[in-house]
């Protein structure tokens, strides 16, 4: 699950000047910060195995969109420098911060093993595999 977090770095690491983000690739780091935006509340709920229990459903429906969004960014092609350093500026520190609470949140959910919801854990180990975590 190491990938989109390399990912994140290599597109906030790779930028020096101004430079005009090309539409598709700006458009994909919008939607990768808003996938962690939606993803961090599913994880948040869970505290036990009931609540565990409940996520399951919403944390099966998102991935889909964790895979769009994964496909997406490893499909951007070399930025040039002057990219890279733009998109690191505009988008860096929010992308930090919202996969920062995703991250937390599945170290949490992994030391409580879930809290022992087959259901949740099914989903949960998909979104992992997905993220290469």
């Amino acid at each position: 699950m190491r990938l989109i977090p390399c990912l994140a770095a290599a597109l906030c690491s790779i930028c020096l000047a101004t430079a005009a983000i090309p539409q598709e690739t700006e458009q994909a780091v919008q939607r990768y910060i808003k996938l962690a935006q939606d993803l961090a509340p599913i994880l948040e709920t869970v505290t036990d195995r009931d609540s565990a229990d409940a996520a399951a459903k919403p944390l099966y429906e998102i991935l889909p969109r964790v895979y769009d969004t994964r496909t997406e960014l490893t499909a951007i092609q070399s930025l040039t420098p002057q990219i890279q350093q733009e998109l690191l500026q505009q988008y860096g520190k929010t992308m930090q911060e919202e996969w920062g609470k995703v991250y937390r949140h599945i170290f949490r959910l992994e030391k409580a093993n879930g809290y022992h919801s087959l259901s949740f854990f099914k989903q949960f180990r998909a979104l992992c595999m997905m993220l290469q975590y």
